[in-house]
């Protein structure tokens, strides 16, 4: 049988229990109603932490005078018979500390003494085999529990409890409703509400001023995905809604909105369908991030406009030095592709060896020295190509920094000197052959003054002659220098000094193309000049009937090309042996003969002088 009482107590506790909504309050009024009927000297609540092992009382109910027990406690304190019956979920009642066989004597009894308690009444909760927190009443005097006091205290911890539990999912609720409410006041998410057919319901303020609506706008039914999407990007809208309809969310998406204005903006979208069947989604504005992506993109473009068609060879390394970027050029340079010289050093790809043979460690690689000494470095090297061939480069490696000025990379510029090197190579060739050509040429020329000072009469006759071979000389070198002093043509040589004298039917040149090289071109211009100078003198060219054939032929010898030529003159003067030796003797004989190692045969019979040359002339 239950107290007569009671009823009015569980009927008063409900009424308490509706007007509570704070889960501590509810313990607290139950565990007060409890105390005032029972003449309890102290009534509370202890939960279960989540160790298993300690009960915590936040608070309890005491009568006047009475200490608070508030605090952590360990469940073991009681007994191991006590504490088994609390996890298992049975009620202990214990009438007097002091006689109850599982206290009686023990640390227990002892504690509670301290504490003034001599009897006690405790109910546990039980949920899913665990226990979770105990109801207890506490006497100061032994007291023996009523069914009645025992079915009572059963009913309002299983009451209170539930009305706990329900407070707690509460106030859950709304602390989480808070937390969304204030993240939907985030001003850079927006948040909106929509139907199935596409209607906005409801929209944060952030929402609405990215793309510059109002509330009104929202209100009046004026906002749909449909009427603020553009129409090229209606197919992905349409396949993110199939999607939220299908698995009850979307990927996150990107795409275009239009604002109010008509202007566009960029988004990242994400739904949820709700239970209600409507949708919910996150919408963060990502305009500015497009408009960075799209000037990073042209950035790249122009700056892979200007590294594709760089002359000069680009890589950038990273903290291991191996290349994870080349320009075309670099792959032209090395010929190596990127992908092959993944996985190692570059310098093991490219710098491996030196041109000895001897192999080449990184450690003495001055190139590789910018990233440990985070340092520039410049100078030239010698680069090994994929086919096995050496080649000369000039370099410059930078180290690439970390905002914090740590090395995190190298970019070296590299460019093939092969053709600089050679060209220093040709010009210190070049200076060394002007040298000896400028020598050789004033050896001549101090020849052909000495020569034409001894053989002429008077300073008239000297200077005549010496401009005269000035000229030839000079002719000589125009002709070698048209040529890059790679030789020049035997026909031009001698077209060039008889060319003035020729009418169209005078002269006659008969041979094949032959090329002098330098050292022969110039002998044989200067002793085609004497002849020539001797047949307008003395011989065919110094009368309008006179006539000049010059033939010439070549064979190939052992030694090089052996040369035939003759000079013929015919309907001139007489032609007598000259008295003495002139500079054009001298120059056959010393020159054409003895520097040429060849014969010269000249003779004169009356009808015109006769001069037959063979040299054997060197191709090298």
């Amino acid at each position: 049988m239950k107290s007569q009482v009671a009823p009015h107590l569980l009927l008063d506790l409900s009424d308490r229990l509706r007007e509570i909504t704070a889960p501590r309050g509810v313990m607290t009024s139950a565990a007060e109603l409890l105390g005032r009927h029972l003449g309890a000297m102290r009534v509370g609540y202890s939960e279960m932490e989540e160790d298993g092992v300690h009960l915590h009382i936040k608070g309890d109910w005491r009568a006047e005078g009475v200490d608070s027990v508030a605090g952590r406690h360990n469940l073991e304190s009681y007994g191991p018979d006590i504490a088994a019956a609390y996890r298992s979920g049975h009620m202990v009642a214990i009438e007097d500390f002091d006689t109850d066989a599982r206290t009686a004597g023990k640390p227990a009894a002892g504690a509670h003494h301290a504490l003034g308690v001599r009897a006690q009444l405790a109910v546990p909760l039980v949920r899913a085999g665990r226990l979770i927190a105990l109801l207890f009443l506490h006497s100061a005097e032994p007291r023996r529990w009523s069914e009645e006091d025992i079915a009572l205290v059963q009913e309002v911890a299983e009451r209170t409890w539930a009305a706990v539990e329900r407070a707690r999912a509460e106030e859950a609720l709304r602390i989480s409703e808070a937390r969304f409410r204030t993240a939907l006041e985030i001003g850079t998410v927006g948040a909106i509400y929509f139907d199935m057919d596409g209607l906005l319901t409801d929209a944060n303020d952030a929402f609405l001023r990215m793309g510059g609506y109002s509330r009104e706008d929202l209100e009046q039914g004026r906002l749909t995905w449909q009427r603020l999407t553009p129409a090229e990007w209606m197919q992905d809208s349409e396949r993110a809604f199939a999607e939220l309809k299908e698995k009850g969310h979307t990927t996150p998406y990107e795409k275009q909105y239009i604002r109010k204005d008509g202007s566009r903006w960029w988004a990242l979208f994400a739904a949820k369908l709700l239970p209600d069947g409507t949708g919910f989604e996150f919408v963060l504005d990502i305009t500015d991030r497009k408009h960075t992506e799209e000037r990073l993109r042209d950035t790249t473009r122009r700056l892979n406009a200007v590294l594709d068609n760089a002359s000069v060879a680009v890589f950038v390394m990273d903290e291991h030095q191996h290349c994870i970027y080349m320009n075309p050029a670099a792959e032209v340079l090395t010929g190596y592709t990127l992908a092959e010289t993944q996985g190692r050093p570059l310098h093991d790809v490219v710098h491996h060896t030196y041109p000895d043979g001897r192999p080449f460690p990184i450690h003495e690689c001055a190139i590789d020295r910018a990233f440990p000494e985070n340092n520039k470095e410049q100078g030239e090297e010698v680069f090994v190509h994929k086919d096995g061939s050496f080649y000369p480069i000039a370099f410059t490696a930078s180290p690439i920094r970390h905002e914090d000025g740590k090395p995190i990379g190298t970019i070296i510029e590299v460019r093939d000197i092969s053709s600089e090197k050679a060209a220093k190579e040709r010009q210190a060739l070049l200076i060394n052959e002007l040298h000896h050509r400028v020598k050789n040429t004033l050896t001549t020329v101090q020849s052909i003054m000495n020569f034409t000072l001894r053989t002429s009469d008077n300073m008239e006759a000297f200077q005549k002659g010496m401009t005269g071979r000035l000229f030839s000389l000079a002719r000589s070198h125009t002709l070698l220098t048209d040529n890059e002093w790679a030789g020049a043509d035997l026909q031009k040589i001698i077209r060039a000094e008889l060319e003035p004298y020729d009418d169209g039917s005078r002269l006659t040149l008969d041979g094949t193309l032959f090329q002098l090289p330098v050292d022969a071109a110039v002998p044989f211009a200067m002793a085609v000049h004497e002849l020539t100078t001797n047949a307008v003198k003395y011989g065919a060219l110094s009368v309008p009937n006179g006539r000049l054939t010059v033939g010439w032929t070549t064979e190939r010898t052992e030694g090089g090309i052996m040369l035939h030529l003759e000079w013929v003159e015919s309907n001139g003067p007489p032609v007598t042996p000259p008295t003495r030796r002139g500079f054009g003797s001298t120059l056959l004989e010393r020159v054409l003969a003895g520097q040429l190692g060849g014969t010269v045969n000249v003779s004169y019979p009356p009808e015109g002088a006769r001069v037959r040359i063979q040299a054997v002339i060197s191709q090298s």
